[in-house]
């Protein structure tokens, strides 16, 4: 029996833990990342671009998170009662034959009010650019292949991102195979443009599977 917390495990051994393997370029993460319609950053959302170049130097872990992630997490609006909500800081608790595992998810988008029941998309890891520690990705994963543990259908994609100071990075779980983006510079507005329409075209893909207006 594996006992581990969450936060110890590294993407290598979840790979041969739990027999995923990582695919470059997964037509799925490609597809989501396809954006060529990204629209305009907003006034806000410069603002805050501005204040993440003169600061992600310095700020720590909390502070990159309140002053420039939520903010513009908030923009996006990942909250949508009764269908939706964003959960942060739940526990779980990862229980097999061989492997049991507990941690928190720092942040999901999830169905359920008052404890997450079906999580579509995962924000791991706000972590600042010095001494960032651990495995950003295993972390990730961990949460993902929990997640996929209890879904009926687990071969339903499930998608997530993690946060290295400026650098997003995002991060699809199909079946078996998953698949890591690139680095997304947040101090640059091309980037930038393309994170934001990123975020926003997860948001369409949870109204689809739950049968939702568009948006």
């Amino acid at each position: 029996m594996i006992k581990r917390p969450s936060e110890e495990w590294l993407f290598e051994d979840i790979q041969k833990v739990f027999g995923i393997k990582r695919i470059k370029r997964h037509t799925v993460l490609m597809e989501w990342l396809n954006v060529p319609d990204a629209k305009p950053l907003t006034a806000l959302m410069v603002r805050l671009q501005l204040k993440l170049e003169d600061y992600v130097e310095t700020w720590n872990e909390d502070e990159l998170k309140m002053m420039f992630i939520a903010p513009l997490l908030s923009e996006i609006d990942f909250n949508n009662a009764p269908h939706y909500k964003v959960f942060t800081q739940r526990l779980f608790t990862l229980q097999t034959d061989t492997v049991e595992s507990t941690g928190k998810v720092e942040w999901m988008v999830s169905t359920g009010q008052q404890t997450p029941q079906h999580p579509f998309f995962f924000l791991h890891e706000y972590k600042p650019e010095k001494n960032s520690g651990n495995d950003p990705l295993g972390q990730l994963l961990i949460a993902m292949v929990h997640t996929q543990s209890l879904n009926e259908d687990v071969n339903q994609t499930l998608y997530g991102c993690y946060n290295i100071g400026r650098l997003w990075f995002f991060v699809i779980l199909a079946g078996k195979e998953y698949s890591v983006s690139r680095a997304y510079d947040s101090t640059q507005t091309d980037d930038l443009t393309d994170i934001v329409a990123i975020l926003e075209k997860v948001k369409a893909y949870i109204h689809q599977i739950l049968g939702l207006p568009a948006v």
